[in-house]
């Protein structure tokens, strides 16, 4: 009798090729030199606080045109491959934030009005579950869209890499189209997940009376496709903090979402290098990243000093909307 497993279920799915975007050449020098631009004007300073006009990068700003629909109506996430030229962390953070521009209008991402944010381990040894947030800790969590901590939706989330971890650091990308077909299956479940819940405005409110929404965690478009919001942990805890634990019924329910959500059937995995940059769907995506391990003690990154081989897996975040 052969004692060979066959696998029940696929692996990871497969990356489609039409989500890695490479930016002509033209488009390549002309953003490479708009960052130069940039940086001789502005070599310190938030990154965020400069007005940056995608009317200067004609050709790289309609190649990102020409790649929205990617985003917007087939994979819900592409990858745009590094810019020829742009070689330091600063250089970097200028680029996302041209991108970032070029695809639509900054959203602010916490309550000091930040737009821009650097995400790192910074060593701290408060925990997510502590009030910290995600992007200032090495912390794995559960699958989660990011702006879950603010009442309005974004239209993308852009995750752009300075500098790779030594080991790990995958995102797993997950679509919530082929995760709300496994909750068709299970009406009682999609019940329960379509009705509110408290969500807290981490980072986003600055008094606990404004502190907290409700909303469903699967919700409609108009034309009925699949929304989703979603970071139990900050779920779990707003309950908890306004005094409505989750029910039994609740957990149950998002148990079982995250059984679904575990599934390889369902994920994507990939990892970002140096100079790459994700850009995904946030209401219609959601997603984690695998342990990593770096090269280096945490410790606060200057990306007007440090070189890059001198830094741990540094990101940097943008939160855009459409300008419609």
């Amino acid at each position: 009798m052969s004692t060979t497993l066959a696998p029940t279920h696929p692996r990871t799915l497969e990356v489609p090729a039409d989500t890695f975007h490479t930016f002509s050449e033209q488009a390549q020098r002309e953003v490479a030199s708009y960052v130069a631009e940039l940086d001789r004007r502005f070599p310190t300073g938030r990154v965020d606080a400069i007005d940056v006009d995608p009317g200067a990068v004609p050709v790289f700003a309609a190649e990102v045109d020409a790649s929205r629909h990617v985003i917007d109506d087939t994979a819900h996430f592409i990858v745009y491959d590094r810019i020829a030229g742009v070689d330091s962390l600063r250089g970097q953070a200028l680029y996302a934030w041209v991108l970032g521009t070029a695809l639509g209008r900054p959203m602010v991402q916490n309550t000091d009005g930040w737009r821009f944010i650097e995400v790192y381990d910074r060593g701290i040894r408060k925990t997510i579950e502590d009030g910290a947030r995600y992007h200032q800790t090495k912390q794995g969590s559960y699958m989660h869209n990011d702006a879950v901590n603010d009442v309005d939706p974004i239209d993308y989330l852009l995750l752009s890499c300075g500098q790779s971890a030594y080991i790990g650091g995958e995102s797993i990308l997950v679509d919530a189209r082929p995760v709300h077909e496994v909750l068709e299956r299970h009406p009682e479940v999609l019940a329960v997940l379509t009705q509110d819940f408290w969500f807290e405005k981490r980072g986003m409110a600055l008094s606990r009376e404004t502190g907290f929404f409700r909303s469903p965690i699967i919700r409609y478009t108009a034309d009925g496709e699949p929304l989703v919001r979603y970071f139990r942990t900050y779920i779990e805890v707003a309950h908890d903090k306004v005094g409505e634990p989750i029910t039994d019924e609740q957990r149950a329910a998002l148990d079982f979402f995250d059984a679904v959500l575990d599934q390889s059937s369902v994920q994507y995995r990939v990892r970002l290098e140096r100079g790459q940059t994700l850009v995904s769907a946030d209401d219609r995506f959601l997603h984690t990243r695998t342990a990593f391990y770096d090269r280096f003690p945490p410790r606060e990154i200057d990306m007007s000093r440090d070189r890059t081989e001198d830094v741990n897996r540094y990101m940097f975040r943008m939160w855009s909307t459409k300008t419609r």
